[in-house]
């Protein structure tokens, strides 16, 4: 008959389990790993290096990373600045106030219109898309913008004068208070 070669893992656990347990292998197992143990440790302490050396290179990256990042963002806020600045806003502020220290009930609300107008163009600017201003308003995020709550008292106030039409009376206390509104939001993202 032929014999089968095979695997015997009985005989691989039992040389296992007599290394472990049995003092004769025991004994012989330490002597084997006593050799190697200085090879051992060469390679714990380089692999402990390499490792050691992986932790610097990352910290050393995600900071050159984050100093990127930021001088990114700083650019991307000067040039955002510098749009609202070169923007002729304040020569159509200049005419809003013009209109609002007028005595004419219409000039008072010609002004408040155009200063809602402007608000459309601020939140064009900033990157809202939406196809009216109060949609625009809707997407905003609180935390972005600090004055939402006085866009959206100001931006109410001009779509009655506009719904209302010449049946809308406004005084010129009121008209003056909206247009602070429409003021503190400008102020707010140097829009004057």
């Amino acid at each position: 008959m032929q014999s089968i070669d095979f695997i015997n893992i009985e005989y691989i656990f039992r040389i296992i389990y007599s290394i472990f347990f049995d003092p004769e292998h025991y004994k012989i197992a330490y002597e084997y790993f006593l050799k190697f143990w200085g090879v051992y440790k060469i390679l714990a302490v380089v692999f402990s290096l390499a490792l050691l050396y992986g932790i610097v290179y990352c910290v050393n990256r995600i900071k050159q990373i984050r100093t990127e990042e930021e001088a990114r963002l700083n650019e991307l806020t000067e040039k955002t600045l510098l749009d609202f600045q070169g923007n002729p806003t304040n020569e159509r502020w200049a005419q809003i106030k013009r209109h609002i220290d007028s005595n004419n009930e219409n000039d008072w609300k010609l002004a408040i219109l155009e200063a809602d107008i402007i608000l459309g163009e601020m939140l064009t600017k900033i990157g809202y898309q939406q196809e009216n201003i109060g949609e625009k308003l809707k997407a905003v995020e609180k935390s972005d913008f600090n004055t939402i709550d006085k866009a959206w008292e100001a931006h109410k106030f001009r779509n009655s004068i506009a719904h209302e039409g010449s049946n809308f009376t406004i005084t010129q206390r009121e008209a003056k208070k909206v247009i602070s509104l429409f003021e503190d939001v400008f102020k707010e993202f140097e829009y004057l």
